[in-house]
């Protein structure tokens, strides 16, 4: 059976970042910090022998994803783009500061914040919520992004079927909810930016946690 060691990394810092606006599906370049932290990123990776490299198809990933492969040592490396990889989709709260959109939510439903609703009742309980409290309702749930990334991961391994190390550029909510369902306490734990989770996988429906969020500054 084919054995597949994932280095899955959040995106550098981007200009929304520093406002601590809701980032999904709407994008905003990395700044000069964002870059320094995925050119440390790829420094600290420089060493693995990757087979395989996907990101996210949104540009903050991508703009990750570039400047981690150029501190690596393998100069020719297959390179994909998946949106399954993406960031999860906030719908109307996109571009709104975060606290404030999760402040709101928590205490409409009889909470302090969004941790206090994770530590309670759990972290699809906060999407769900929030898909609650989305006028258009469309904003994604739990199963959803765990769906999605199963689907990245049967991707992987249709392009890569004899295994391998594989480097994932994603974003940090999707990559919060892959730990959480790993069984990672990620109660006031949320991937840094550039930070590194490392995942072990035979198959997409068997993958486990092997490290959550190392930074590499």
């Amino acid at each position: 059976m084919a054995e597949y060691h994932l280095y899955l990394v959040r995106h550098g810092q981007t200009f929304l970042n520093t406002f601590h606006r809701l980032q999904g599906w709407i994008d905003s370049g990395l700044t000069e910090l964002g870059k320094k932290q995925a050119i440390a990123t790829g420094a600290a990776l420089h060493n693995i022998n990757f087979n395989l490299v996907v990101s996210s198809d949104l540009n903050r990933a991508i703009q990750t994803r570039d400047l981690i492969v150029q501190q690596l040592s393998s100069a020719t490396l297959p390179i994909q783009s998946d949106p399954a990889f993406r960031e999860v989709f906030f719908s109307a709260f996109e571009g709104l500061p975060a606290d404030l959109v999760f402040q709101r939510i928590a205490q409409r439903n009889g909470f302090i914040s969004q941790d206090d609703i994770i530590a309670k009742k759990g972290f699809a309980y906060v999407r769900q919520l929030m898909q609650d409290d989305d006028p258009t309702h469309k904003a994604e749930l739990y199963p959803d992004v765990i769906t999605r990334f199963r689907k990245g991961l049967a991707h992987i391994t249709q392009a890569l079927p004899t295994g391998g190390n594989v480097l994932i550029v994603s974003h940090g909510a999707f990559i919060r909810t892959i730990a959480d369902y790993l069984g990672v306490n990620i109660v006031n734990n949320f991937p840094s930016n550039a930070g590194v989770t490392e995942l072990a996988m035979s198959l997409p429906s068997n993958v486990r946690m092997v490290e959550y969020n190392r930074s590499t500054l």
